[in-house]
């Protein structure tokens, strides 16, 4: 039996196979650009291979399979290289498509990858060991990366600007502008759609039949005159022919809305327009006051959005507070549930005297 192994991984497979391994010849790695390989589900259907940078030494084989719609490396090498980009996971975690279909990615529908193969002869060895995967904030449960359409919004120019705005801000600590301007460094783009049942509707209509964007300055004019007589509800509530403009009524069934929603970070950083914008002084504020995890959230969506609308930061001083910690030292979290109710100091509980509002207030504030 042969294999193809990166030169470096042969000792740790050896180890792991428990056999001498024989080298039979050694080429460089670029020399299989190019090369074809049979699918291991569909041995009719010839795959090729392709050089990638995040392919590393330090584990496995020095060959890893691609799925383009499954993480941001095999996009990026998908991309670069053409593949199909189509996702075979449905908004519930379930395959959705050949043997595979309609189990759970993450339970048995992982069991039935590795009986598959075992049945092609296909797997030759299967070894469990711990690794990072990504997991919800919020529910603890390790998430599935899949592509989705998605509408973005360039800050390729946006946050050079953004990060020079910054200079003129004053920055308590001062050492917090470094983690701000990293972050704005690190973006390209901003997700600004998200797939939620409440928010503010992204007013974008599409054709039934090809799925083409229809969105332009009379159709979002509309929307916004029926947002501001009956609120946000009105896109989910009208009918179509209401969310568009009369000269473009005729068209409604042709059309299908939106359903996406605006990002929130987008809705809480254009906070501004709203707080600000009153006709006093030059509408920025003396005070930004949050978390450090902000420096990725509001502070940074706030920026982005004033900076975008008339090239100037929303505030003037930006101040950056630690969080409560519990008696392990972890920061106090409600998902966590490690929370101290300011009820509770407040007005006291059976155990515990209340100590006041005003004594709050002081601890909050020194």
């Amino acid at each position: 039996e042969k294999l193809l192994v990166a030169a470096e991984r042969v000792e740790n497979l050896q180890q792991v196979l428990g056999e001498k391994i024989a080298i039979i010849r050694t080429f460089s790695g670029s020399a299989l650009e190019g090369m074809k390989y049979h699918h291991p589900f569909e041995n009719e259907l010839l795959c090729a291979m392709f050089p990638a940078s995040h392919v590393t030494m330090d584990s496995g084989t020095g060959l890893v399979h691609t799925a383009p719609a499954h993480g941001p490396d095999d996009y990026r090498v998908g991309k670069e290289n053409e593949l199909d980009i189509s996702c075979n996971v449905d908004d519930v975690g379930l395959f959705s498509g050949g043997e595979f279909h309609g189990k759970d990615v993450l339970g048995d529908g992982n069991d039935a990858v590795v009986e598959s193969l075992k049945s092609k002869q296909a797997l030759i060895k299967i070894i469990p060991y711990s690794h990072r995967y990504p997991h919800d904030w919020r529910t603890k449960k390790p998430v599935i990366l899949r592509s989705t359409p998605q509408w973005f919004a360039s800050l390729e120019k946006l946050k050079n600007e953004a990060a020079e705005c910054l200079r003129d801000v004053r920055m308590t600590p001062p050492v917090s502008i470094n983690r701000l301007i990293a972050m704005l460094s690190g973006r390209d783009d901003w997700c600004i759609s998200r797939q939620r049942v409440w928010g503010v509707p992204i007013p974008v209509f599409y054709e039934r039949e090809t799925g083409n964007v229809l969105m332009n300055k009379l159709s979002v004019d509309h929307v916004i005159s029926l947002v501001e007589r009956h609120g946000t509800d009105c896109w989910w509530e009208f009918p179509i022919e209401k969310l568009l403009p009369e000269s473009m009524s005729r068209c409604a069934g042709e059309l299908i809305q939106g359903r996406d929603t605006m990002d929130v970070w987008f809705d809480s950083g254009t906070s501004w327009t709203s707080v600000l914008q009153d006709g006093s002084a030059d509408g920025v504020a003396d005070l930004y006051l949050e978390g450090s995890d902000q420096h990725r959230g509001w502070f940074q969506s706030s920026l982005l959005t004033r900076v975008a609308f008339d090239r100037k930061a929303p505030y003037r001083h930006v101040v950056t507070h630690g969080f409560v910690l519990d008696e392990g030292g972890r920061k106090m979290s409600k998902s966590i549930g490690n929370v101290i109710s300011p009820d509770d100091i407040i007005n006291g509980t059976k155990n515990t005297p209340g100590i006041g509002a005003d004594v709050l207030r002081l601890w909050a504030t020194s």
